[in-house]
């Protein structure tokens, strides 16, 4: 994603959501298994093609998407019935998978994950893709407040 364009204002959990966008589109551009996925993550630590290494909360999230990757590609599908997640471009589909990644496993608000998933959205795709990952998203919520209603 080194074409793309930087937000020198992000920071904080918000850099590090774009830092595992980063590790997430390159592990699927080279097509590499989600097994490896933790030693790309381990590289990308300490050294990284971005400006700031990933840091403990991009570690996070892309850890707990190699602990649920299945379940959360299947959630993405479950939301997505016209759209299944190979057929996604590869920037929609990671940052749905931080997303989903971040709602379903590290419980993160769907309000905070709107504004976040928008903004990468905005920020390293095309003009279709805000509305698209956002509508994803949003169905997603649905169907965990469904799935988790009466259990607390």
């Amino acid at each position: 994603m080194s074409t793309a364009k930087k937000n020198p204002r992000r920071k904080g959990r918000s850099l590090q959501r774009q830092r595992a966008l980063d590790v997430l589109y390159e592990a699927d551009l080279r097509q590499l298994p989600i097994a490896q996925l933790p030693q790309l993550l381990q590289e990308r630590a300490t050294v990284s093609t971005a400006q700031t290494p990933i840091k403990e909360y991009g570690q996070q999230i892309v850890a707990a998407f190699c602990d649920h990757a299945d379940d959360i590609d299947s959630m993405i599908e479950a939301a997505s019935t016209d759209w299944a997640v190979q057929r996604m471009n590869l920037v929609d589909r990671n940052i749905l998978r931080i997303g989903a990644t971040e709602l379903m496993f590290l419980d993160v608000p769907v309000a905070v994950l709107a504004n976040e998933v928008a903004s990468l959205a905005r920020e390293f795709s095309n003009d279709t893709a805000v509305g698209f990952t956002m509508g994803i998203m949003n169905r997603i919520a649905e169907i965990r407040d469904t799935e988790t209603a009466g259990l607390s």
